[in-house]
């Protein structure tokens, strides 16, 4: 290797699917840093499974900020696959 193990997955992209959530939000929180899911995790649901991920397990992470959490829920896949998606429900800002 030429660069650090940590560089190379910082360039990798990776789904949310399945989305395990730790009692420790603190661990996620590290592992989507390590991992800069700001610009590299793909948001999906699995549906139509019985145990599929609602947008809302992203949307509802509060160490994201609205840009992080647009990307991860679609503008992240956007660019990986090069196409833009059609929009179909704006996300209503919070303030």
């Amino acid at each position: 290797l030429k660069r650090l193990p940590s560089e190379y997955m910082q360039e990798m992209y990776y789904s949310t699917q399945p989305m395990e959530m730790p009692d420790d939000k603190s661990i996620l929180e590290a592992t989507f840093k390590m991992i800069n899911a700001k610009t590299q995790l793909c948001w999906c649901s699995d549906y139509p499974h019985w145990d599929f991920d609602l947008p809302s397990v992203i949307y509802d992470l509060p160490f994201l900020d609205e840009t992080g959490k647009r990307n991860i829920l679609g503008a992240n896949a956007e660019r990986f696959f090069g196409k833009k998606l059609p929009l179909k429900k704006k996300i209503p800002k919070v303030d």
